[in-house]
């Protein structure tokens, strides 16, 4: 028999696994049973103990709900100290303090693709003021003093591409996998129609059939209530349900709310159009589908769409080119049900209900030139 020695190290070791497990279970177990508490530090919570005690699986989670909070232990680690290994222009910029990545004014949410070099910032003393030197830079001066082009801005509502509704053959389905999330006044989860996604929902699909004649069905069922970790299979049923009825759709819509830091840049999540307040918005494309290309080209298509007549209102996701979408590495969102399928994140819980629904708005006008215009 070989005899090992116990050592301090070993001891400590020992206390500090036990005392984490201590603490965390009820943690996990709030987490778990508690569909109201935030999702995002239930996921983090789980992540730790599956991360430090593989033995122990708090829960099985969901794939598609990981990929969309993005919770891990090395991501969270690595972003305290500034780092996000989503984006490595992070890791290069924090090394190299002459690089900057492009928009980061803009966003701390997105992952951006391009960088561009900072200029060298010289003091007075160091110019040589000739008189040649004197005559580029009033030149500078006053190219930098020309007004910016107005941005072209359409309205809200166009009755040219009106048609006769025909309720028998819905073109759009609305449906939600998170139907309790909210925006202010209220919490991030609400449980009344009139106060979470719902009441996003019913904005845009009214509109569509009251001023655009698209038929559409808008599925109110609260798929996030009971185990929040089964939400895209619940969601997922539903949309089979459909499919099963109606064969297909001519856009499918998964309408969430986006989950941003609190110290997010205002710019990030609204916008003003037309006088008016609205909540940004975002693609989000899983890239575990099979019909992955032509959810994508869906996307692309909504995306110039809105680009051309509301400039600003779809936000950058980690596209790059494909701008307003935003990718998520094998997640599928039940969008490998239906080519015609995408997720849009309405907003974040930074925004008003009021400029969510401002904004379903123009997400109806959107579409309605999508289908219509087809």
């Amino acid at each position: 028999m070989v005899k090992h020695k116990f050592t301090k190290g070993k001891f400590y070791t020992s206390l500090s696994l036990s005392l984490l497990l201590t603490l965390s279970i009820p943690v996990i177990s709030r987490a778990v049973g508690d569909e109201t508490s935030s999702p995002e530090k239930n996921l983090f919570y789980m992540e730790i103990i599956n991360y430090t005690m593989p033995f122990v699986k708090a829960v099985a989670l969901n794939e598609d709900e990981v990929a969309e909070y993005n919770y891990s232990i090395k991501n969270k680690l690595l972003q305290t100290v500034g780092l996000d290994i989503r984006n490595p222009l992070s890791i290069v910029k924090r090394e190299l303090g002459f690089i900057s990545t492009i928009g980061d004014e803009e966003s701390q949410h997105e992952t951006k693709s391009s960088f561009f070099i900072n200029p060298f910032k010289l003091n007075e003393s160091a110019i040589n003021k000739s008189t040649e030197n004197n005559t580029a830079n009033n030149t500078t001066n006053n190219t930098q003093n020309v007004s910016p082009p107005n941005i072209n801005v359409a309205q809200v509502y166009n009755p040219k591409i009106k048609k006769t509704l025909n309720p028998a053959k819905p073109e759009v389905l609305i449906y939600h996998s998170h139907t309790t999330e909210s925006y202010k006044p209220y919490k991030d989860n609400m449980y009344k129609d009139d106060e979470n996604m719902n009441a996003v929902g019913d904005v845009i699909a009214n509109d569509l059939e009251k001023n655009y004649g698209i038929a559409t069905i808008h599925d109110k069922t609260y798929n996030n209530i009971g185990n929040f970790y089964h939400s895209y299979e619940n969601s997922g049923a539903l949309v089979d349900k459909y499919l099963g009825k109606y064969k297909d759709f001519k856009l499918i819509i998964d309408l969430h709310r986006d989950g941003l830091p609190d110290n997010t840049a205002a710019s990030v999540f609204e916008t003003n159009l037309n006088k008016t307040n609205l909540a940004r918005y975002m693609i989000v494309i899983g890239t575990g589908n099979k019909t992955k290309s032509s959810n994508i080209a869906v996307a692309k298509k909504i995306s110039s769409i809105s680009q051309s007549l509301f400039p600003g209102l779809i936000r950058p996701g980690n596209g790059g080119a494909d701008y307003g979408i935003h990718y998520y590495e094998n997640a599928r969102f039940n969008q490998h049900k239906s080519g015609n399928a995408i997720l849009i994140e309405l907003g974040a819980q930074n925004n008003t209900l009021d400029e969510a629904k401002a904004s379903g708005l123009y997400l109806s006008r959107i579409i309605a030139e999508y289908i219509n215009s087809k």
